[in-house]
């Protein structure tokens, strides 16, 4: 039995996933960090980035696999922070980076619950109308 919902397209939608994944992990572990902007813009960017992360994925998988879903999204957040810990340039481990993580993953899973149906396959019945 699988978690994943039966989309048409659902390997088009986890290789995009998987992109938006690598493209989090690029800009977390560049050095230099995220351009400074306004206060507190740091966890703006870590809450952005989990809820689009957490959105995307929940529209993948049945509402039954959402919390594993969130645990993964979480330990993808603590990895990237140790890893910034770990690096000899400049970046810093932050536990509120973790926690912004954990409000953009809450948010990201209270959308894809308030749709009801996932975003995916709304769209693949909009493409293929019967």
């Amino acid at each position: 039995m699988t978690a994943f919902r039966q989309l048409r397209l659902a390997r088009l939608w986890f290789l995009i996933g998987a992109l938006l994944i690598a493209v989090t992990l690029y800009f977390a572990l560049k050095p230099g960090g995220p351009p400074a902007g306004f206060p507190y813009a740091d966890k703006v960017y870590h809450a952005s980035a989990f809820f689009l992360l957490s959105a995307w994925f929940a529209g993948l998988f049945e509402r039954r696999a959402y919390l594993w879903l969130a645990v993964a999204m979480l330990a993808f957040g603590i990895g990237i922070e140790i890893a910034q810990y770990l690096m000899p340039y400049g970046r810093t481990a932050e536990v509120g980076d973790v926690v912004a993580d954990g409000v953009g993953i809450v948010l990201g899973l209270l959308l894809a619950v308030l749709l009801r149906d996932s975003l995916f396959a709304r769209i693949e019945k909009w493409l293929t109308p019967n």
